[in-house]
């Protein structure tokens, strides 16, 4: 393993940290400064349109100012948030900031698998699910600190340390990384080409499900996945951190161990993995003991996403065309997201009728995605040569 893995896995770890505790710690930042849920759910939405904005032009921004800037501007932007976001309850300000930090992440996750394929396409597959395995991880641990956080510290000096560890990152990355990326002629793109849904027949389908799945991930995943298990149970927030702790670690073992199942069947493990996914989300909001509910809803990346991100991960990177290979896969990325604008909204709405309705209606909708993938068409093989092309990233909202 080089140095530049070596300290992107240290980036990686930082930035787990900074996230974890930013995400947990926000909605209940928000809950305190008085705001409803319907106004919690607009910021949340304008956040991501915000990101359809910008996430179709950013393989061309890596492309002309290499990965390592974009990396370091992307941190940078998400350190700047977890810091402001404390002097001010301004609705504005808050949906100004938040869309700061998603514009960021979503940059890095651009810039993270560049970096890590021009250290080596034969192991890029290897460094990708370490330092994705990492962060997982790590996010695990910065919700566990959000929590303690809050009880003594209080949310402001929490997301300061988010901000001190993502700061770290980038000194990191400045003084760590050395860029050696191939030089690309930048292609100018027409806004009609970015804007037209000329994909391959698999792409499409794949952003109609994506679609459908990110409106009901994010109508439980966003602000009110805390805030449900502290007002429908009574629950504290250092309880909740704990259930949160453990959601970011679900995730961890299966797609550390993914590599090692040799899986075949890609479009039938996929369809059963998001529709167990969502199964598993509504069957939370059933439940009306704080143990089974929390357990039940757990379920859902240990038998869902852990298993489906590198599956999905492999199948659109298969489907993308040589010649307009960035160009399809951000295209695929930004529609399919588009739909984490909407569950934010639909979830303040259906809050106000029942804290425990998102979560019905969350996992109704992952469900129902499950069905339009049996419009998939993989070629024969398909599983048997993904260390030939780098894993794609996944249009999944903020877990």
């Amino acid at each position: 393993m080089g140095r530049n893995v070596r300290v992107l896995l240290v980036v990686s770890i930082l930035f787990g940290v900074a996230s974890g505790i930013y995400d947990f710690i926000l909605p209940y930042y928000l809950e305190g400064q008085g705001l409803s849920f319907r106004s919690m759910g607009y910021l949340f939405a304008c956040s991501t349109l915000a990101m359809f904005a910008v996430r179709i032009g950013l393989g061309n921004l890596a492309d002309q100012w290499g990965s390592k800037r974009l990396y370091m501007l992307a941190v940078s932007s998400c350190a700047l948030a977890c810091l402001a976001t404390p002097f001010t309850a301004s609705l504005l300000l808050l949906i100004l900031l938040k869309t700061l930090r998603e514009v960021g992440v979503l940059a890095r996750d651009t810039a993270h698998p560049l970096l890590l394929y021009a250290e080596g396409r034969s192991r890029f597959v290897d460094f990708i699910g370490k330092t994705r395995g990492v962060e997982f991880f790590f996010l695990a641990v910065g919700t566990w600190i959000a929590g303690m956080g809050i009880a003594t510290v209080g949310d402001r000096y929490s997301l300061w340390l988010g901000a001190g560890a993502l700061a770290l990152a980038v000194l990191l990355m400045g003084f760590g990384v050395r860029s050696h990326e191939p030089a690309r002629a930048h292609k100018s793109v027409s806004l009609r080409s970015l804007l037209n849904f000329d994909l391959p027949r698999n792409l499409r389908v794949i952003m109609v499900a994506n679609f459908i799945f990110s409106v009901g991930l994010s109508t439980s995943h966003s602000f009110i996945m805390p805030l449900f298990f502290s007002q429908k149970f009574g629950e504290s927030a250092a309880t909740v951190s704990t259930v949160m702790t453990i959601h970011r670690l679900t995730s961890v073992l299966p797609l550390l161990l993914i590599g090692y199942l040799h899986l075949k069947h890609y479009k039938a493990v996929f369809i059963a993995t998001v529709f167990l996914e969502g199964i598993a989300i509504s069957a939370g909001a059933l439940i009306p003991d704080f143990f089974w509910a929390a357990a039940i809803w757990l379920l859902h990346d240990l038998v869902g996403a852990g298993v489906w991100i590198p599956i999905q991960s492999a199948i659109i990177q298969d489907a993308c065309r040589e010649e307009s290979r960035g160009l399809d896969l951000s295209k695929t990325l930004a529609f399919s997201a588009l739909g984490g604008a909407i569950g934010p909204v639909l979830a303040g709405y259906l809050a106000d009728i029942s804290i425990s309705a998102p979560f019905m209606v969350s996992g109704l909708l992952v469900a129902l995605s499950a069905g339009v993938l049996t419009a998939l068409r993989l070629r024969p093989g398909l599983g048997q040569e993904e260390s030939a092309a780098p894993l794609a990233p996944v249009a999944v909202p903020a877990r």
